[in-house]
């Protein structure tokens, strides 16, 4: 190797360390210095929520739990899911408990969500309505609405009386 060559090879390695050194003092190699970084991410919507009826119900058999996750950006909900009990019209009339989910729904900019899935499926109709407002400072969901209608069961279905529903992040 000639001493041109070795004088280059030199040059472009501390070319590069200087490049990719980090501009933190020595002393502070342990240390995290993204602190407020990570405070905004801590403080983002993005988590998984849960919900209940509001107000809550005092039956076992009137209880309504709600599942789902919201992205970091607070922009979509996903893997959204209720767990309840339905009245089914029909001779006799039985309680039925359902576990439904939604599609992933969008998150508008001043925080309001909707979701509707509907459609006929071997000759029965369904219908399942969700809102809400998620508020991403106080992670939660307030002004939440379901309405869910599947044949011959449904649950908060009354026109002007959907099921009420708020829920809050219990996780990231």
């Amino acid at each position: 190797m000639s001493p041109l060559t070795r004088a280059l090879a030199v040059a472009l390695l501390a070319l590069a360390l200087v490049l990719t050194s980090s501009p933190a003092p020595a002393h502070a190699v342990g240390t995290t210095t993204s602190l407020p970084a990570d405070r905004a991410q801590s403080r983002g919507p993005g988590g998984s929520y849960e919900g209940s009826e509001t107000p809550a119900a005092t039956s076992a058999v009137d209880k309504l739990y709600i599942r789902f996750k919201v992205t970091r950006d607070g922009r979509r909900i996903k893997k959204w899911v209720v767990t309840m009990s339905a009245i089914c019209a029909s001779y006799p009339p039985y309680v039925q408990v359902v576990v439904q989910s939604m599609p992933t729904m969008k998150v508008k900019r001043n925080g309001r969500f909707r979701g509707l899935f509907a459609g006929t499926r071997d000759g029965t109709e369904y219908r399942v309505a969700v809102t809400g407002k998620l508020n991403a400072k106080k992670r939660k969901v307030t002004q939440g609405t379901l309405s869910y209608k599947v044949g011959a069961c449904q649950r908060g279905n009354q026109p002007g009386y959907p099921l009420r529903w708020n829920g809050r992040r219990t996780g990231r």
